[in-house]
């Protein structure tokens, strides 16, 4: 693959919160849709963990099957999308940086022939994903 197969960016935001309050987050799946506005719903197959399979239905009614292919608890989760012939790889990462503070990143990369479009596209709505969240966060008490 040349390079213009390939795309990634990375986001991060400083959130008041521990790691804990944001990992339980992050594995709740069946809250997701109440912090991150692309999710309507969402179906995990299985535990949260490395190798599990989960199936997102977006807001304008599109379906999509990823996988969990690194889960390392309390830490950070990646998952991978097939979108056409385009590998979309997300990793959420959560960083203690504070005594009640984390970072929150989220990091994509994509390789394939859309990589820079479906890279935009996707993650283009992170920073608002990432607001929900530190805003779930405080309303639920979890900080």
């Amino acid at each position: 693959m040349n390079e213009n197969n390939a795309w990634s960016k990375r986001y991060t935001l400083t959130v008041k919160s521990k790691p804990e309050p944001i990992w339980q987050a992050f594995v709740d799946t069946d809250n997701w849709k109440r912090w991150n506005p692309g999710v309507k719903s969402i179906t995990i197959e299985g535990p949260f963990r490395t190798g599990t399979w989960f199936t997102m239905a977006l807001p304008q009614g599109e379906v999509v099957r990823s996988q969990l292919t690194d889960v390392s608890e309390g830490k950070y989760f990646i998952d991978e999308t097939w979108v056409d012939d385009t590998l979309v790889k997300v990793e959420h990462r959560i960083e203690a940086s504070g005594a009640d503070q984390s970072t929150v990143i989220y990091a994509i990369s994509t390789q394939g022939p859309q990589a820079n479009a479906f890279g935009e596209g996707i993650s283009a709505d992170f920073p608002e994903v990432m607001e929900g969240l530190a805003k779930y966060l405080a309303e639920t008490g979890s900080v």
